[in-house]
Parts: C-alpha cells; structure tokens; sequence
C-alpha cells in the first residue's frame, strides 16, 4: 500500500504547547504535500532550510505563528530583565512566591473567559506536582544566578536546555540517540564550557547556578512528555506556578525583605508580563509547526544583548559569544536530526536514514500517535 492511500487518516496534528518544552518533534507528512516536493524527503543530505520550509507548507499561518513567537520570547526577555533587578535587591524565595501568586491568579482570570475552568483541571496530579517541583529547582537556581550575570549570558547558557534534554532521554525514557546527535551534544557542552570558563578566572558560580537551572528545565520537560498527551498547557502552568509561590516560601534566605512601592510595581509587572509571553506562545503554536517556529526561541539572545546594554551597560565578552554560536548550532542541528528523524517515522520514505543509519519504517507500517484527547488526529 502506498503513503497516498492512506492520505486521508494521516494528518500532522496541532501541536500542543508546553513552555520550556522542545518543539522537534512533530510529523511533518510527505504525502500531504505535492508529489514534486517528495524529493526533499529522500534527500540524505537535506539542509535545516529545506525542513524549515517543509514546516512553513503545513503551517496554517506562518507569518503570523513567527510574529507571536518572537514577540512572546521578547516578553520573556523583558520579564528576565525585571527578575534580574529584583534579584539584586530581594531574595529568591520571595521572588517566586510573590510572582507565583500573581502569575496564577492573571492565568486563572484569563483561562477562565477564554477556555472555562476545565482547561485548568491536572489529570495526573503526581506528574504535575514533580513537574511543578523540578520548574522551582530551576527558577530559584536561576534568581541566584541572574542577579550576578549579563542578562545574555544567563540567556546564552540556557539555550544549552534542549542539548541537556537529549543527553537525558536515553536515561530517564529510553529514548534512542544516534551518533550524530551526540555529537551535537558533546559540542554544546563545549560551547557551555567556552561560556563558564570553570579553570579561568574569570570564573563565576553564578553561571552554574544558570547551568542548573538548565538542567532542571531539561528534567521537567522529561516529566512533561509523560503529562502532555491529555494535560492541558494552562493546567501545566497553573501548578508550576502555585508550586513555585508555595516552595518560595520554604527557600533560602528567610529574612524577607520590605516591598517599596518600586518593587511592587516591578515584581506585578514581571508578573504579568511572563503570564502574557506564555499565552502568545501558546497562540503562535496553534498556528505554525514546531520545526518552523523552534529556531526562533534563539531571538531571545538578541533581546537580551539590547536589554542587558541598555539598563546594566553589560555586553558579553568575545568567548560568551563563541560558546552562544556553539549552543545555538549545536541546538539547531539536533532540532534538524529531529525533524528528519519525525518525517522517516511518519512519511513514506522507505530511503530516509535515522541518526543510526537505518531504514525506518514507512508509514504503510506506522499506526497513527493518539491525539490530545486519545483518538488519532482527524
């Protein structure tokens, strides 16, 4: 039977988006483009353009999935920047709880006249209390480190989350990883020792605190793929947020300190600000694929730089930008094994090779993934 017959129960499904979470893998289906541009698929030696441009075929809205994600990374950005300038004047657990209380009650306020109370209902309570968990390891390591870096910095070493992701997923899930993502892998951790320089005297502890923050991210997107196939993102967010207020108060140091009125202002409007960058990216994913929209998270560097300038008069030294080059294309280059590694699974292309060099299966043997709500994609 040939990927053309069975055309009609195929479709690549809407991604649903979780924050934090890499976008890769999604299935870009080469029956559901015309037969000239099959060639792309069998191609062993395809560029990142050309499944970017595959992922812009099937996206609904481009253009408009582009404009949401940048704009939300740069509101995310701007959100770090007010952490930051909280960070050097507040201590971390106060940070989290005051921000998790604001946070959670915009995100009820706003889920609630958009998608009703049932979009904040967890269905696996264990799975989002260790998501939640592992989401407040990762905030309070980043506070510590945010406050003592350039905003670009912490940002560059971040992006080092979804290579930390990969060289996790054979431990934890057992997920396989060829020999060219590893690859990618040990050159990102390169690029991560380029920026945190541990025999260098320009050495900080805070840029391992970032590094663990990092590594937290990764675990709780591990824990969110076993949570997203019936948990909705606004339930996922809801948790992390009123588990991150809740451990803030059990959080070092715990002399707080007395909020002035340019602390409340800052803290509300970081708040507000984050809980908004979530629900534009929440949007731009409904419109575009994940391949196509994943390499523009590496904007938020951009952001950060300007911001960083503007408010610290902090910009990164030559090698924080060497080692930013390296995380970003290491980070790109596992996106693209990703992609084509998604498309062999669910395409027809009995030629196109995985990161082991075998032949995949073809879709005529590959039973479609179960939606959101159980059922196959329509």
């Amino acid at each position: 039977m040939r990927c053309g017959s069975i055309r009609s129960t195929i479709r690549p499904r809407r991604p649903a988006f979780t924050p934090g979470v890499s976008k890769a893998c999604f299935p870009i289906i080469p029956s559901d483009f015309p037969r000239h541009d099959h060639r792309f698929f069998s191609s062993h030696g395809r560029t990142r353009l050309m499944a970017i441009m595959d992922a812009m075929k099937g996206s609904a809205a481009p253009g408009r999935a582009i404009a949401l994600a940048v704009a939300g990374g740069a509101l995310l950005t701007i959100s770090d920047a007010g952490l930051k300038y909280l960070a050097q004047e507040l201590p971390p657990g106060q940070i989290m709880f005051i921000r998790g209380i604001i946070a959670g009650f915009a995100l009820v306020m706003a889920t609630l006249g958009t998608r009703g109370a049932k979009a904040l209902m967890p269905q696996k309570w264990r799975l989002h209390i260790a998501r939640g968990l592992m989401a407040a390891v990762a905030t309070f390591s980043y506070l510590i480190g945010i406050g003592e870096l350039p905003l670009a910095t912490a940002t560059s070493i971040l992006f080092a989350s979804p290579i930390l992701l990969t060289a996790m997923a054979p431990i934890f899930i057992g997920e396989s990883v060829g020999w060219r993502r590893w690859l990618a892998v040990v050159a990102g951790f390169i690029g991560v020792l380029i920026i945190v320089r541990p025999a260098g005297d320009a050495f900080q502890w805070a840029a391992v605190m970032i590094l663990l923050a990092a590594v937290g991210e990764s675990i709780r997107d591990l824990i969110t793929r076993g949570a997203s196939g019936r948990e909705t993102t606004h339930s996922m967010l809801l948790t992390m947020m009123v588990l991150a207020a809740l451990t803030g108060l059990f959080m070092p140091p715990y002399e707080w300190v007395k909020l002035d009125g340019e602390h409340w202002l800052m803290i509300i409007m970081a708040s507000l600000i984050w809980t908004s960058a979530h629900f534009l990216l929440i949007e731009a994913f409904q419109y575009g694929e994940a391949a196509l929209l994943a390499p523009f998270r590496y904007c938020n560097l951009f952001f950060a730089a300007i911001l960083g300038f503007l408010i610290w008069s902090d910009l990164p030294d030559v090698l924080t930008w060497a080692g930013s080059v390296v995380i970003i294309a290491s980070g790109l280059y596992i996106l693209h094994r990703e992609v084509l590694r998604k498309s062999a699974v669910m395409g027809a292309d009995p030629i196109l090779e995985t990161d082991e060099g075998d032949a995949t299966e073809t879709a005529e043997t590959v039973a479609p993934d179960p939606g959101r709500d159980g059922e196959a994609p329509k």
